[in-house]
């Protein structure tokens, strides 16, 4: 039996055994709510909305199609927003297609979760905000997939400190962008892990970094990926030394010749390995079925149905007390649940991505006497 890379991590996790793929077929009940429509007078927001909304949909077609290799069958039930008003929204909770819904994904304005919410007739569901952090009812179990930087701030400081536990931590800052350092602070002290505090403006950091040691780490809280420059001298020579970016470092940088990037580490929520074997088969499907490439929201979509659809043939259900302390890595992110307060989840998994050196063989040349 072949099994792809994400099949391999939910057995290692224990969501899928080689068992229930073979005797037992779990079917859950999805429902989807997104703003699909626009035509030809809808403003470009709003035909960027709908165009992310059908890849998202597309991705959660093919995990379905996948999903049911597993003998795990979804029952995919889709809503257009665009096509509802605010009585329409209420009334929906008493529809009989949403009464037996296992798992609702959507939607994407607060203003409509707080529609829905008012007429709720059951709360056996699992309510699920794929794109954006809402303040979901407590009455239901609910997952925010992406959540507020400062819970992904402290996905980043346990990932670091599990990558990096004998390392020196030097927190480099902007006073033009101060919003985030608090966090940071925060979860370093949390974690115990200690910490130097530096500021960089313009072109310097001050003050001086002076630790002696060859394995440092320096993270950056507010900064801009230009901080880089002036940050590379202090790790540039030391062995085992690496600067970690902020997190909007991953979609603003650019490249600088005098950096070496094996130095620098991106923490990122939504990344796609374009060489990674198990993206580029979904690559492939996706291409084939929608005749064009799949955006990030294709990827998140995908992602979080498969974990959501093992993890429900796992558990018979969705108890998310039993969510694995590990890390779940997607195609395009980690998942990493925790609980927030009482029926609310959210993820504060993270991706670190770091460019490695490829060494190239020397390709000898052909003298004349030998031609």
């Amino acid at each position: 039996m072949k099994f792809t890379r994400p099949i391999l991590s939910l057995l290692l996790l224990g969501f899928i055994t080689i068992q229930n793929y073979a005797q037992t077929t779990h079917k859950i009940n999805v429902g989807v709510l997104l703003p699909f429509y626009s035509d030809t007078s809808s403003g470009i927001s709003q035909k960027q909305i709908s165009q992310a909304a059908l890849d998202y949909y597309a991705g959660l077609r093919i995990a379905a199609k996948d999903l049911n290799e597993w003998n795990i069958s979804v029952n995919l039930r889709v809503w257009d927003v665009q096509k509802m008003n605010d009585s329409a929204l209420i009334k929906l909770p008493k529809s009989a297609e949403f009464q037996d819904l296992d798992v609702f994904i959507g939607p994407i304005s607060q203003k409509h979760v707080d529609l829905i919410s008012t007429n709720l007739q059951h709360t056996r569901f699992l309510w699920v905000s794929p794109l954006t952090t809402l303040k979901l009812p407590k009455a239901v179990q609910n997952i925010n997939f992406f959540s507020h930087d400062s819970l992904r701030i402290k996905g980043l400081i346990q990932q670091l400190k599990l990558d990096f536990p004998h390392h020196n931590f030097c927190l480099i800052s902007d006073k033009k962008n101060t919003k985030n350092l608090k966090y940071y602070k925060k979860e370093l002290k949390a974690a115990k892990i200690s910490f130097s505090e530096h500021q960089y403006n313009g072109s310097k950091i001050t003050p001086k970094i002076s630790v002696k040691s060859e394995s440092i780490v320096l993270l950056n809280a507010g900064t801009s990926s230009f901080s880089r420059l002036a940050e590379f001298p202090f790790v540039s020579r030391r062995v085992d030394s690496y600067i970690v970016g902020d997190l909007n470092w991953i979609d603003e940088v650019t490249a600088a010749e005098e950096i070496d990037e094996t130095k620098i580490i991106y923490p990122s929520v939504n990344f796609i390995n374009g060489i990674d074997s198990a993206s580029l088969i979904f690559t492939d499907k996706f291409v084939q079925e929608e005749l064009s490439e799949p955006s990030k929201f294709a990827f998140q979509a995908y992602d979080q149905l498969f974990y959501l659809g093992a993890y429900f043939a796992s558990k018979g259900g969705f108890n998310l007390s039993g969510v694995p302390k590990a890390a779940y890595p997607g195609l395009i992110n980690n998942f990493h649940l925790i609980n927030t307060g009482q029926n609310n989840y959210h993820n504060q998994g993270i991706r670190l991505i770091r460019n490695e050196k490829i060494e190239l063989a020397e390709v000898e040349e052909e003298n004349e006497e030998s031609k």
